[in-house]
């Protein structure tokens, strides 16, 4: 979802499956996008970085007889970080360390094309979502590096709801949705030219693999579902919530073709379909589920949330997970807060049924439950300046995971690893400075948490991480934005036997800057830059599907962006821009060029009269 469509997002912090059920495990994400009439006409963006980075976005918003329609279409292209792998898991095996293609590098190419339609009509709303998306993985599987592997995803999203406000007291709110994603992929789990020292199917050959040991697959998992709603005001202030869903789930198509036999992993002559082996069979899966929430501000000082729900799967038993919360304004601008919570996440059918030579599912396997105790304390210092505390414990039981891998060629399991708790201290303050200078703001916070399982470290998991930021206004025109997140050292799996993963900090300077004829036309520019600390990238990461390090985005990023508002549908050529690596300011001279050039445009168009201001560009090609 491109940012340039959310309205604004919302975090509601803790176990959610009391009222959302699967998957909302540590807190809810809403995000909520903009209606039409907050877009009100057309905009076109473009942007260029580095990497070959570009994207390219067409958004409209406006009343089309009555019917508000919001709409989009984003591409998005990259060729991504590439940073050297120093060692796989072969580089220091004795016979193996001939096959490894380390040091190489990560492959972080992506491509996507995003469409998007809203539209609404009184109480009515459609909402419609198709995206193609084309990606490398950022690192290979198993710990090997290869150079053949990449996904293709075609996902689709419908959903129709409606609201009827039966009484001022009572609402009705049905909804019926259908997903579907569509996974083409490619995998290359040994390099070209690997042989086994070893006879896996007992024919009197070792086996060789040429080309690598590849599969590639396909399959399409369909959901549909319906979901019905009430809320009654049972008196001011006091709001109950019924709800009931039922959704279908269906894992079908399925189409493999590999290069080894996935029952025994001995080579064959050439890729051949198995996709009678079972390595991915159809599935099909069944949930109900029945929801109760009640809300109730108990004072204008105190307020109460309780709730529960059940979920019932056809392919493993039920879960109900409650979830209560209060918040408590004891003194003036200071707030108590309290949480009890559980969630669970249900295994997806690559985890039940996957079965090849290197991995593995279990179709026994429980569900991953987590019950949160949570307590913190807020006050507001000043007018401008806020800061909380949170203690939290978390006890998660039946994690789901993939077991540590203790040579190679080894067959891995996916399996309820076991439990772990994790338990912490959050610190947080946020000032206003826009007092004292345009649109400015500060942040810091700070976490600490202890997580183990069988009294030991968990992997991968950091004691110690934190976010510092500044933003300010340089200008009316131009605006900064500092931000830095800090982590601490990681321990590996213990089957990995490198040293532990170092800390890091990824720091992001953001300027942007508005060369504004009227709101029609804004030129923005942002620069990021990606720091790594104690430790070469290559040490940070872990050969996995999941990086250890996580990258938010490309190193030394440079992005300009061009948006071109046209209200009541004015056609107004797109601003285009080269691919730079620096800024620079304009002279005085090239300013008044660029204003003349304006005025001249805004005339031709039959704009009127047009403002522009400007100081800083980003590499400008042309003008038109």
């Amino acid at each position: 979802m491109p940012l340039k469509n959310v309205e604004k997002i919302e975090i509601v912090r803790g176990p959610g499956s009391a009222l959302y059920g699967a998957n909302a495990f540590l807190a809810v994400i809403n995000i909520i996008t903009k209606r039409g009439h907050d877009i009100d006409g057309l905009e076109v963006s473009t942007g260029f970085g580095s990497f070959d980075t570009q994207e390219y976005n067409l958004m409209y918003g406006g009343d089309i007889s009555g019917v508000e329609v919001t709409g989009f279409v984003d591409y998005y292209n990259t060729n991504g970080l590439s940073e050297t792998i120093k060692k796989d898991i072969f580089s220091d095996v004795p016979f193996y360390n001939r096959f490894s293609l380390a040091p190489g590098d990560t492959d972080d190419s992506r491509n996507k094309l995003d469409l998007y339609l809203k539209t609404s009509y009184k109480n009515l709303e459609l909402n419609a979502k198709y995206m193609n998306k084309d990606s490398e993985p950022f690192v290979s599987h198993n710990y090997v590096l290869t150079n053949d592997s990449d996904q293709h995803l075609n996902y689709v999203f419908v959903d129709l709801k409606y609201k009827w406000d039966i009484s001022d007291k009572f609402a009705f709110k049905p909804k019926a949705y259908y997903d579907q994603h569509e996974q083409d992929s490619a995998f290359e789990f040994l390099p070209d030219g690997f042989i086994m020292p070893f006879d896996l199917d007992e024919d009197g050959d070792i086996e060789s693999f040429p080309e690598g040991q590849f599969a590639e697959s396909f399959v399409i998992d369909r959901k549909a579902g319906a979901e019905a709603q009430f809320d009654y005001e049972i008196f001011k202030g006091n709001v109950l919530t019924l709800g009931a869903v039922y959704e279908w789930q269906k894992q079908e198509n399925v189409r493999i073709k590999a290069s080894f036999n996935p029952q025994t992993g001995a080579a064959f002559d050439t890729v051949q379909d198995v996709s009678d082996m079972g390595v991915v069979p159809e599935a099909t899966r069944q949930r109900w589920a029945l929801y109760l929430q009640d809300k109730w501000d108990i004072t204008h000082n105190l307020g109460l949330t309780v709730g529960v729900r059940h979920d019932h799967y056809s392919d493993f038993e039920g879960t109900t997970n409650p979830r209560i919360g209060f918040v408590w304004e004891f003194i003036d601008n200071a707030t108590l807060k309290a949480l009890y919570g559980q969630a669970f996440r249900a295994p997806n059918f690559a985890e039940l049924f996957t079965n090849n030579t290197t991995l593995k599912g279990d179709a026994g396997l429980k569900p991953e439950t987590i019950r949160t105790y949570e307590i913190g304390l807020g006050y507001k210092v000043t007018d401008s300046v806020s800061t909380n505390v949170n203690y939290f414990f978390n006890v998660i039981r039946d994690l789901i995971g993939i077991s540590p891998l203790s040579a190679p060629g080894e067959t891995q399991l996916i399996k309820n690893l076991g439990g772990a708790n994790v338990q912490g201290v959050e610190f947080e303050t946020r000032a206003d400075l826009s007092r004292y200078w345009r649109g400015a703001y500060a942040f810091a916070n700070y976490t600490y948490q202890d997580a183990e399982s069988k009294g030991d470290p968990l992997p991968d998991v950091p004691k110690h991480k934190g976010n510092v930021g500044l933003n300010a206004g340089i200008t009316k025109y131009l605006n900064a934005n500092l931000h830095a997140f800090i982590s601490g050292s990681r321990i590996r799996e213990e089957a990995d036997t490198r040293d532990d993963s170092p800390g890091y900090a990824l720091l992001n300077l953001t300027l942007l800057e508005i060369l504004s004829a009227y709101p029609l036309y804004q030129i923005q520019g942002r620069h990021n830059f990606l720091t790594i600390l104690a430790g070469r990238m290559s040490r940070a990461l872990s050969l996995r599907s999941n990086p250890t390090c996580p990258i938010f985005g490309p190193a030394h990023t440079l992005m300009p962006t061009t948006h071109i508002r046209t209200p009541n549908q004015r056609a107004i050529h797109c601003l285009t821009f080269q691919n730079t690596k620096a800024m620079w300011a304009l002279t005085p001279a090239l300013q008044n060029t660029l204003t003349r050039i304006f005025t001249h445009l805004s005339a031709a168009a039959g704009l009127g009269k047009r403002r522009t201001q400007g100081t800083t560009l980003l590499g400008m090609r042309c003008l038109i």
